[in-house]
């Protein structure tokens, strides 16, 4: 069974219809992987959907976060985003602009699972998480420096 419709079954289990504003919540979410804010996928939704409600997106959002479905991710000061992506894998989350890059490799399922084995632990849900400085943001800063180093030396 392909993935909506796994999450149409979700919906139907919590009681929600699978109206077509709710598969488009869920096709937003399956297809967008910069873990979007509730709000950023009501905005996208409004694009194809602009009469649908924010409550319509999150009590699809809660049920399937209920559901094991997605994930709810909170980092700290800034907003509450989704992920369907439910495989072991790490996010890297830049601290400048905020975007969050999933790094999928077997070696991370592998290194998880030899670990609960070991310790005869049941993982029930998954989050590694790296902060740092993403490779736009870097280009950007020697850019901004080396302007600032131009302007200084325009001055002399």
């Amino acid at each position: 069974m392909n993935k909506i419709a796994d999450l149409v079954n979700v919906l139907h289990e919590k009681g929600l219809k699978a109206t077509a504003q709710r598969i488009e919540i869920l096709k937003v979410l399956t297809e967008i992987r910069s873990h979007p804010t509730a709000e950023e996928v009501d905005q996208k939704v409004r694009e194809k959907f602009p009469t649908i409600s924010p409550a319509t997106v999150y009590k699809t959002l809660q049920a399937l976060k209920e559901a094991g479905k997605i994930q709810e991710l909170a980092f700290y000061d800034k907003k509450t985003r989704f992920d369907a992506n439910m495989q072991p894998h790490i996010n890297l989350v830049c601290l400048n602009c905020e975007k969050i890059e999933d790094i999928m490799d077997p070696k991370v399922k592998e290194f998880v699972e030899k670990v609960a084995s070991k310790l005869d632990f049941k993982i029930e849900e998954q989050r590694i998480d790296y902060y740092g400085t993403c490779r736009d943001c870097q280009k950007k800063k020697k850019i901004d420096k080396s302007q600032k180093h131009l302007t200084q030396d325009s001055r002399k």
